[in-house]
Order: structure tokens, then C-alpha cells, then sequence
């Protein structure tokens, strides 16, 4: 019985540590002229439409870091107030 306890408290604890880490961040973000569009899932894929090309890549959220990682490399985006920057000016804004 107590093994039981044990074992239900560990999942519930996993459970929610993957909900916190993605549930807060997962949505679409999208530049202000609308030529990039990031969507994330929960599960921890997104869907990058960049002039109408869809790209489908990994992230992790690593703090204010969000790392997308893809065959093509890693891009880091930084989180600040609702929005993503990422490299060369791009701002990406929660929709």
C-alpha cells in the first residue's frame, strides 16, 4: 500500500513539473507584419511558417531561454514580457 502511495505521488509530482514547464509558454507567436509565425505544443514541438514554409523542430524551455532545436541547428530565443527575440531583430509577439 505504502509502495502505491509512492509510486502515485512520483507520477503526480512528473505531471505537473511537465505541465508547469510548458503549459505557461505553449501558444502561437508571431511577428508584427506577420511573416513569421511560431507555434508551440505543449508536447514540446513547434511549427515555424516563415513566408509560408512550415518547419516542424523540437524546443525546451530553459528559463528565460527558449531553445529550438531542428536538423538545421539549435536557435535560441530569449523570453521578455510576452514576447521572443531572437537573432538579426526578430521579435516574435504572443498571440
Amino acid at each position: 500500500m505504502k509502495t502505491s502511495r509512492t509510486h502515485w505521488g512520483a507520477c503526480c509530482a512528473v505531471l505537473w513539473l511537465c505541465a508547469c514547464s510548458t503549459d505557461n509558454f505553449a501558444g502561437v507567436y508571431q511577428d508584427e507584419m506577420g511573416v513569421a509565425r511560431y507555434e508551440f505544443q505543449r508536447d514540446g514541438r513547434v511549427y515555424m511558417t516563415v513566408l509560408g514554409n512550415t518547419v516542424a523542430a523540437d524546443y525546451q524551455v530553459d528559463g528565460t531561454r527558449v531553445l529550438v532545436t531542428s536538423p538545421q541547428g539549435t536557435l535560441v530565443l530569449t523570453r521578455q514580457d510576452g514576447r521572443l527575440i531572437g537573432p538579426m531583430g526578430l521579435e516574435l509577439i504572443r498571440q
